[in-house]
């Protein structure tokens, strides 16, 4: 399995569609085991209502939410992430879109 940590901090706008993309992208590789880590950090505008309703349509065994009190910082997103992660590889992206889920294949090669 592998499992996508994705630290979010006010990203409503740009979840649904990095999700859209890291699940299009692993449906055109054909890789069925995988899930996403959202890592939120008390987002004021709404983000993790809006992890929250991604989850309730995919489960959560696609989507795990680990929602922390206050802006805790990006590398201990990662470090929370982790933590919770099931998969046996692990993907490290930012929710912002600064990294396209497109690379995920060739990651995941080179991983194998």
């Amino acid at each position: 399995m592998y499992s996508i940590i994705l630290p979010t901090y006010n990203e409503k706008e740009n979840l649904p569609l990095i999700y859209y993309l890291i699940q299009d992208t692993f449906q055109k590789a054909n890789i069925s085991s995988y899930e996403v880590v959202i890592v939120d950090d008390s987002s004021p505008d709404g983000t993790l209502g809006v992890a929250q309703k991604l989850q309730s349509i995919y489960g959560d065994d696609r989507i795990q939410i680990l929602s922390r009190k206050g802006k805790l910082g990006l590398g201990t997103a990662y470090v929370a992430g982790l933590k919770v992660s099931k998969g046996s590889r692990i993907i490290l992206m930012d929710a912002d879109l600064s990294h396209h889920p497109k690379f995920i294949p060739e990651m995941i090669r080179v991983m194998d």
